[in-house]
């Protein structure tokens, strides 16, 4: 396996705590220019996204994709039950990967959306960072790196009075609705 060492050690340590240190096209940019082009073939096919074709992944970033694909058929399952529905038409295939059903559960009780995804955002990156043990300069770490850039870039993008001021628009518009005697809400 290549080693990537400058690659690696000119990165900016990341933390859910703080804003990012690098973009994520800042990232690419600089993955392109140091590392092999089949490698980086591979770092780009990994993404925190369903993935178009899951026999594209290779290595870490299909062992990313299994335990989030079992991550989100365990929320599906419970919030299926939540509402007395089978689960069944909303999980795909894949096997049950240890722990995402304790998880699933913890994030299902709490009340807040965005403390919920919150919470799951910090599991992704704890379930991240365990597999970087021993991974310091190879592929696999620059993997690693990019999938905890996408969670918490997209983290950024959460603005929970923005949020919150969407979420009354459509909760009124549920009420309105209601109100108006419409069997479709």
């Amino acid at each position: 396996m290549k080693q990537y060492y400058f690659t690696a050690a000119s990165l900016p340590l990341l933390s859910i705590d703080s804003k990012p240190g690098i973009s994520i096209e800042s990232f690419l940019s600089t993955c392109q220019l140091h590392v092999d082009p089949a490698d980086y073939q591979i770092l780009i096919n990994s993404s925190i996204t369903v993935p178009e074709n899951e026999n594209s992944l290779s290595g870490i970033a299909q062992l990313c994709w299994a335990w989030e694909k079992s991550l989100r058929n365990e929320l599906a399952k419970l919030r299926a039950e939540k509402m007395n529905l089978s689960y069944e038409n909303y999980i795909r295939d894949g096997e049950v990967v240890f722990g995402t059903q304790r998880i699933a559960q913890e994030a299902i009780k709490i009340d807040s959306p965005l403390d919920a995804e919150n919470f799951l955002n910090t599991a992704r990156l704890a379930f991240l960072e365990s597999l970087t043990v021993g991974h310091y300069f190879d592929l696999t770490f620059l993997v690693i790196y990019y999938l905890k850039l996408q969670i918490l870039e997209r983290i950024e993008n959460f603005e929970s009075e923005r949020g919150y001021t969407r979420y009354q628009q459509i909760y009124k518009n549920i009420l309105s609705a209601y109100e108006a005697g419409g069997s479709e809400i």
